[in-house]
C-alpha cells in the first residue's frame, strides 16, 4: 500500500493535502477495514509533504509493487496533490515539488505507471485512487495493458477526482472516500469495491466535480474479489441477525482457543449449536491434558451456558414487556444498572444481556447476579411501582431473589433521592448580582414544591452565598430527617453563568458541591416570557431526538463559527443545532454567546478559562463521560479541588456545562406564558 501526497511549488500549497492523506492512510490500515500493511524505511507507505521529485515517486511505487508481489497481495496505490494534461492529450502527469506544467519530464506520467504496476506478474491486482485535477486521465487503457507482460491478465480499478478537463478541488473524493469507508456503505456485501454502488455514493457527496472509475478484471485466477475495505454497515446490519453479540462471540472465542488451539468458532452460533457446546464439554469423556485445560473446559461451558441463558431471558423479557420496551428504555437501564456505554452494542438487548452475564458478574457473587441486576432495572425503568410475576419467578429458579429485590430497593430509593431537590433562582440579576434569591423544594411527584424568598445581605457573591446557606437551612427543616438533600439545582442568567461556579460557594462550613450534586440551569426559562413554552417545546424535542442517538449528539463549534454571530444566530433560529452545543475553547465574550446559545440549545457545554484544551481533548472527554453526565460533574470538580488531575491536559473537572432535562422543563413550565383564546361569539 502507498499513499502519496506531494505539493507542487508552482501550484501552490494545498492546505488539507497533509490530513487528506494522513486520514486515508490511516482507514486503508486499519485492520477491521483496509487491512493495508504500513510499512516503514526511506520510501514507507505514508509519503507526504516532503520535497519529492519524479525519481522519488517512482521508486516509492517500484518498492511498494515488490511488495505485492512478494506476498501475492493486491497493491492500494494513492495519489494526492496536483495533476496536469497537455492541451493536445489526455494522459495525466503527477507534479511534485518542482514540477511545472510545461515539462512532462518533471512530472510522473501515471497512467504509465499504473499500467506498469498492474503489469508485474505476481502481483495480484492494483487498486488506485487519484485524487488530483483532470484525474480521469490517469485510467490506462486496455490496449496497453493487453499488449504488456501478462497479456492483459491482470486486474485494475481506478477512482478519479475529476474529468479530463475539470478541477479537483480540497481533497473532496479523498475525505468523501474516508467518510463512506469509517461509515460503511449501504446496499454493499461485507466488502466496499472500487464499483457501480462506490461510485454512486461519492458522487452523492462530492459536487461540482466528475468522480470516475475504470475497472479492468481479466485474471481468471484471482483468489478473491478486489476489494477496497471491508464494510462496517454490514457487519452492523448482520448484526441484529445474530443469537451471539461481539462481546459473547469474543469470550467464547477464547475460552474455546485456550481449550483447545486449533478448534475455532462456526461463522453463525445458533441456540442450538450453544446448547450441543456446553453439553459436550459437560459430559466430555476426553481426558484433559492438565488442570489449566480443565479451567478452560469448564470456562467454554459457563460460557456457552450464559449465551444460552442471555438468548432466554431476552425472549422473556420481550414477552413480559412486549409494549413498553424500547432501544432507549434498554440502554437507560444499563445505565441504571452502572454498564458502560460500550456495552449497549448494536443490539441493545442482546449486548446488555451479555454484559450483564459475561463482565458485569461479581467473582464471589451468585452466578446469575449480574443479570439479575439488569433485569431489575428494566423492570424499574417499565414501572417502579408494577408487579412482574414471571420475573420474580425467574429469579427464584436461578437462586438470586435477594439480589434482584436489593436492587430493585436500591433503584427505587436513588429515583426517591433524585425527586428531592432544591433550586436557587438567581433570577432578578439582570445585570450583575440579585438582590434576593428564590427557592422552591421539590418532593418528586409526591406532593407540591415548597416556596421561599431570602433577601441577599448585599447584592454580590458573598450575599447571593449567604442567601443560599439560608436556603438549605430551611430545606433541610422541611425535609423528614433520614432523608439528606442531595440535590441542588442553581439558575442563573448568562452573564452569571460564564464567571460563577456555583459548587465552589463557601455555604457554611463547607463548598456547596462537597456535599451536593450541583447542576447549573439558565434562569431565562423561569422568567415569564411569551416564548418560553416555544423554546421549551424545542428543547423537549431535541431532548427525544438526541436520547435515540447511539452517538454522542453534541455539535462542536469552533473559534471560525462564534466569529460569525450573524451567521450562527441565523443556524439557530433556523434549527440546525438540534443537539447539544459545545465550545472547543474559552472565548472572550462568552457572556454575550451564551446570552446567544441558551434559548436554542437545552445543553451547552465549554472549557473553563483557566484550562489548557488540546487539540480534540474537550470532544474526547465529553465523548467518554457523556452517559454520566450532568450528575458526573460532581464527582470530576471535587477531584479537581484536591488536585488529582493536575498533570492531564484536560480532564472532565476542567469542562462547564449549562444543563437542562425533561425534569427541568416540567419545573418551568408553570413559568410558560401558554395562553389559550377560546372562540370568538357570534
Amino acid at each position: 500500500m502507498l499513499v502519496i501526497g506531494a505539493q507542487c511549488r508552482a501550484m501552490g500549497a494545498l492546505t488539507r493535502l497533509e490530513q487528506a492523506a494522513c486520514e486515508l492512510h490511516d482507514v486503508l490500515t486499519d485492520p477491521a477495514l483496509g487491512g493495508c500493511e504500513a510499512r516503514t524505511g526511506e520510501y514507507p507507505s505514508l509519503l507526504v509533504n516532503r520535497e519529492l521529485r519524479p525519481a522519488d515517486v517512482r521508486e516509492a511505487v517500484v518498492m511498494a509493487v515488490r511488495q505485492a508481489k512478494a506476498d501475492s497481495a493486491v497493491l492500494v496505490v494513492a495519489l494526492l496533490g496536483h495533476g496536469f494534461t497537455s492541451p493536445q492529450q489526455t494522459e495525466l502527469y503527477f507534479m511534485v515539488s518542482d514540477s511545472t506544467t510545461e515539462s512532462f519530464l518533471s512530472a510522473v506520467n501515471v497512467r504509465q505507471l499504473l499500467a506498469e504496476a498492474a503489469d508485474e506478474a505476481g502481483v495480484d491486482g492494483v487498486i488506485a485512487l487519484v485524487d488530483t485535477c483532470h484525474a480521469a486521465g490517469a485510467a490506462p487503457d486496455a490496449g496497453r495493458i493487453a499488449g504488456g507482460i501478462r497479456a492483459g491478465r491482470t486486474r485494475l480499478s481506478v477512482l478519479t477526482a475529476a474529468a479530463a478537463d475539470q478541477a479537483a478541488r480540497d481533497m473532496r473524493l479523498t475525505f468523501a472516500l474516508v467518510e463512506v469507508l469509517t461509515e460503511g456503505l449501504a446496499g454493499a456485501g461485507s466488502e466496499v469495491f472500487v464499483d457501480r454502488t462506490l461510485t454512486k455514493e461519492l458522487r452523492e457527496r462530492v459536487s461540482g466535480q466528475a468522480i470516475g472509475r475504470m475497472e479492468l478484471d481479466n485474471d481468471p485466477f484471482a483468489l478473491e474479489g478486489l476489494w477496497l475495505s471491508r464494510n462496517r454497515r454490514y457487519r452492523s446490519q448482520r448484526a441484529a441477525d445474530d443469537v451471539v453479540g461481539p462481546l459473547g462471540r469474543q469470550e467464547l472465542q477464547q475460552a474455546v482457543e485456550m481449550w483447545r488451539v486449533q478448534r475455532h468458532l462456526p461463522e453463525r452460533l445458533t441456540r442450538t449449536a450453544l446448547t450441543e457446546l456446553h453439553d459436550f464439554v459437560r459430559t466430555c469423556q476426553v481426558e484433559d491434558k492438565d488442570e489449566t485445560s480443565a479451567d478452560w473446559r469448564i470456562r467454554v461451558g459457563d460460557v456457552a451456558g450464559a449465551l444460552v441463558e442471555c438468548a432466554q431471558t431476552g425472549e422473556l423479557l420481550s414477552r413480559v414487556f412486549a409494549t413498553a420496551l424500547t432501544s432507549d428504555l434498554l440502554r437507560a437501564a444499563g445505565r441504571l444498572a452502572g454498564f458502560p456505554p460500550e456495552a449497549e452494542g448494536a443490539v441493545p438487548l442482546r449486548d446488555l444481556l451479555e454484559y450483564a452475564a459475561l463482565r458485569a458478574q461479581p467473582v464471589d457473587g451468585a452466578r446469575w447476579q449480574g443479570l439479575a441486576r439488569f433485569m431489575a432495572a428494566v423492570e424499574h425503568q417499565v414501572d417502579s411501582a408494577g408487579e412482574y410475576p414471571q420475573m420474580r419467578e425467574w429469579a427464584r429458579q436461578h437462586g438470586v431473589i435477594p439480589q434482584f429485590n436489593d436492587a430493585l430497593a436500591e433503584f427505587s430509593q436513588n429515583r426517591q433521592r433524585q425527586g428531592v431537590r432544591l433550586v436557587v433562582s438567581l433570577v432578578g440579576a439582570w445585570t450583575d448580582w440579585p438582590e434576593e434569591v428564590d427557592t422552591w423544594l421539590l418532593f418528586g411527584q409526591s406532593a407540591p414544591p415548597a416556596r421561599e424568598r431570602f433577601i441577599c445581605e448585599s447584592a454580590d457573591r458573598i450575599g447571593v452565598g449567604k442567601a443560599i446557606k439560608a436556603a438549605l437551612d430551611w430545606a433541610r427543616s422541611r425535609l423528614p430527617v433520614p432523608d439528606p438533600l442531595m440535590h441542588v439545582d442553581v439558575a442563573a442568567p448568562a452573564h452569571l453563568l460564564a464567571q460563577w461556579q456555583p459548587e465552589e460557594e463557601k455555604v457554611g462550613r463547607y463548598l456547596l458541591g462537597t456535599h451536593h450534586v450541583v447542576v447549573a440551569r439558565w434562569s431565562g426559562r423561569l422568567d415569564p416570557s411569551e416564548d418560553n413554552a416555544e423554546i421549551n417545546d424545542a428543547a423537549r424535542k431535541t431532548l427525544n431526538a438526541m436520547a435515540s442517538c447511539r452517538e454522542v449528539p453534541v455539535e462542536w463549534v469552533d473559534q471560525a463559527v462564534l466569529g460569525d454571530q450573524p451567521g450562527l444566530e441565523d443556524a439557530l433560529v433556523a434549527g440546525q443545532y438540534a443537539a447539544a452545543v459545545g465550545l472547543d475553547h474559552h472565548p472572550q465574550d462568552l457572556p454575550e454567546i451564551l446570552g446567544l446559545l441558551l434559548p436554542y440549545a437545552p445543553i451547552i457545554l465549554w472549557p473553563r478559562a483557566d484550562a489548557r484544551p488540546a487539540n480534540g481533548q474537550v470532544q474526547t472527554v465529553v465523548q467518554k463521560n457523556w452517559h454520566h453526565l450532568p450528575d458526573g460533574f460532581a464527582d470530576a470538580y471535587r477531584s479537581r479541588w484536591k488536585g488529582s488531575h493536575a498533570d492531564c491536559l484536560v480532564c472532565l473537572g476542567d469542562i462547564r456545562a449549562v444543563w437542562h432535562d425533561e425534569a427541568w422543563l416540567d419545573f418551568c413550565r408553570p413559568f410558560e406564558n401558554r395562553i389559550v383564546a377560546a372562540p370568538e361569539e357570534e
